[in-house]
C-alpha cells in the first residue's frame, strides 16, 4: 500500500571486500607517515592494492592447485591471506604498514559506497511513493483524508531531505570514491577470485575431514 512507504526505514547492508594490477614501484611507494597525515588515498594507493592483493592471491590459487593435484596437508601448504599479502607486499617492495592502511581505507570506502548505493535504491523508492501520494492529495476532496495525506507527505518529504544529504560527500572523500570507481571492474575480479579461493579452500577441508587419518595414524 502506497500509504506504508511513509514508514520506510533506512537500512544499511554492508561488506567489505578486495585485485590484480601492474605492479608498484618500490621507489615511489608512499611511506605510512605520509598516508597518516595526508588521510586520503590516491590512485598510486588504489594501484598498490590492486597489485597487492592480486599477488596474494595467485600464491594461495596456485598452492591449491599443488594439494588439489597432489594431495598433502591443506593448513600445511595453503597460508592464510594476510600472510600471502605480507610476503606479496614485501616482493612488491611495498611498506606493510602503509598497504594496511591503505587495504583498511578501501574496506571502509566500499562499505560507504554500498551505503549510497542502498541509499539512492531507498531515494528512488520514497520518491515514486510521494508522487503517488500527491497524486492522491490532488484527487481527494475528504478533509480527513486530505489532512492525512499531507502529514504522509510531509514525513516522506523528511526522510527525502534527510537521504539526499547523506549523498552529499566532501571533496576528499568523493574524489576518493572516485578512485575506487575507476578501479570497480578490477576490485570485483579480485573479490571473484577471492571467494572462489575460500570455496576451493573449503571444499579440500571437507574432503580431508571425510577421509580421515592416513592409514597407520590415531586420530587425535
Amino acid at each position: 500500500m502506497v500509504l506504508a512507504a511513509a514508514a520506510v526505514a533506512v537500512c544499511f547492508v554492508v561488506s567489505c571486500r578486495p585485485v590484480e594490477a601492474p605492479a608498484p614501484a618500490a621507489a615511489s611507494s608512499p611511506t605510512a607517515a605520509r598516508a597518516a597525515e595526508d588521510g586520503a588515498l590516491t590512485a598510486f594507493d588504489v594501484q598498490t592494492f590492486l597489485a597487492v592483493r592480486g599477488r596474494a592471491l595467485q600464491k594461495l590459487e596456485d598452492a591449491l592447485a599443488d594439494v588439489e593435484a597432489g594431495g598433502g596437508d591443506v593448513l600445511a601448504h595453503v597460508q592464510e591471506l594476510t600472510v600471502a599479502e605480507r610476503e606479496a607486499a614485501r616482493s612488491l617492495g611495498v611498506d606493510w604498514r602503509h598497504y594496511t592502511w591503505v587495504r583498511d581505507q578501501v574496506g571502509r570506502l566500499l562499505t560507504t559506497q554500498r551505503q549510497r548505493e542502498d541509499q539512492r535504491v531507498l531515494l528512488a523508492e520514497l520518491t515514486r511513493a510521494r508522487q503517488d501520494l500527491a497524486a492522491q492529495l490532488r484527487v481527494s476532496r475528504d478533509a480527513a483524508s486530505r489532512q492525512f495525506l499531507e502529514a504522509q507527505i510531509k514525513a516522506l518529504d523528511s526522510q527525502l531531505v534527510k537521504l539526499e544529504g547523506a549523498q552529499a560527500l566532501p571533496t576528499p572523500r568523493a574524489e576518493e570514491m572516485r578512485l575506487l570507481e575507476s578501479a570497480r571492474a578490477e576490485i570485483a575480479t579480485l573479490q571473484g577470485r577471492q571467494d572462489r579461493v575460500q570455496r576451493r579452500l573449503q571444499d579440500l577441508l571437507q574432503r580431508a575431514a571425510r577421509a580421515g587419518p592416513p592409514a597407520g595414524t590415531t586420530a587425535r
